[in-house]
């Protein structure tokens, strides 16, 4: 009796029609439905009956400052039968739990934000799904785990954020593959290992950001492909070894001993070891060197050896002519 009494008042009170979800006191059209925006005044779960929506094509719940409409709770899984999505915003709402799997099952989707919210748990791999993605912003969360190797199937994406998180491990090599990228973000994470060579095929890219991380080893010499950047923070890593000449082919870098302005470029804080080059001399900031060895005469890439990798260096110096090759020895 108690479950009709609710069903009775439910069909009662109800202002939408059988073609029409209602949200927010608000009804929508099943099949005309093709942008939602964040409802005004509204704090709120992530309503389940948003998937009835199957034509949605725009999603913006991103919250303007100083507002007060928040969404909570999980992203539903049924997120992923919305096949007709190209736009998706969650930023800056309450949102936790795990982006779901079925994320990926939104293969139209060019804009990916969920930036500020309290999402954990790992990315799924499933993300390496949305291949017409050109944004992909997973900022300002609790997301922990690998990138996983599946981000290099994203060969479209333009803008890549993965800012404040707590993501480890290695930098796929596969990130090589995204070779639209103009913009990459991973500051302050816990990632570690060898900024991968294939770092060098991202030839588009304008800024990277990989700042307060636990990154090791040396810089790639493959850096100095990067003829558009203009923006490079490397600072507070555990990077070591010598400095790659190549990084002084990047041009459009402003190199700064020290500080956070985002019109300059840093190194300092890491385990670098000179000589430096010279776009670096007096740049390089601070750095741990006591575990640096003696500096070899003819290692012209300061990798600690002399191999026909300097052979090959000082070929490529003479035929640029570069520099006065004398001065190498």
């Amino acid at each position: 009796m108690r479950l009709f009494v609710i069903l009775l008042l439910s069909f009662i009170y109800s202002q939408c029609n059988h073609n029409e979800v209602q949200l927010w006191d608000n009804c929508y059209s099943i099949e005309n439905t093709t942008v939602l925006n964040n409802p005004n005044d509204v704090i709120t779960e992530f309503p389940q009956n948003i998937c009835q929506l199957l034509n949605l094509e725009v999603i913006n719940f991103t919250v303007i400052w100083g507002e007060s409409n928040f969404l909570i709770g999980e992203i539903p899984d049924c997120i992923g039968e919305l096949e007709n999505l190209t736009y998706l915003d969650l930023g800056w709402n309450y949102l936790e739990g795990e982006l779901p799997v079925s994320i990926g099952d939104l293969v139209n989707l060019t804009y990916l934000s969920v930036l500020y919210n309290q999402l954990s748990g790992e990315i799924p791999d499933s993300v390496g799904e949305l291949e017409n993605l050109t944004y992909l912003n997973l900022g300002y969360n609790y997301f922990e785990g690998n990138i996983p190797e599946s981000i290099g199937n994203l060969i479209n994406l333009e803008e890549f954020y993965l800012t404040q998180n707590f993501i480890s491990g290695r930098i796929p090599d596969s990130i090589g593959n995204l070779t639209d990228l103009t913009m990459l973000s991973i500051y302050n994470n816990q990632i570690n290992g060898n900024i991968p060579e294939s770092i060098g095929n991202l030839t588009n890219l304008i800024s990277i950001n990989a700042s307060l991380n636990q990154l090791s080893g040396q810089i790639p010499t493959s850096i100095g492909n990067l003829n558009n950047l203009e923006r490079l923070w490397l600072n507070n890593n555990d990077l070591n070894g010598g400095v790659p000449y190549t990084i002084c082919n990047l041009d459009f870098l402003i190199w700064s001993p020290g500080g956070f302005d985002g019109e300059h470029s840093y190194l300092h804080s890491n385990q670098l070891c000179p000589p430096y080059p010279d776009c670096l001399e007096y740049d390089i900031g601070e750095q741990n060197t006591s575990n640096c060895q003696e500096f070899m005469l003819g290692d012209i890439n300061y990798d600690n050896q002399i191999n026909i990798q300097d052979i090959i260096q000082v070929v490529d110096i003479i035929i640029n002519s570069e520099y006065n090759v004398f001065f190498l020895f």
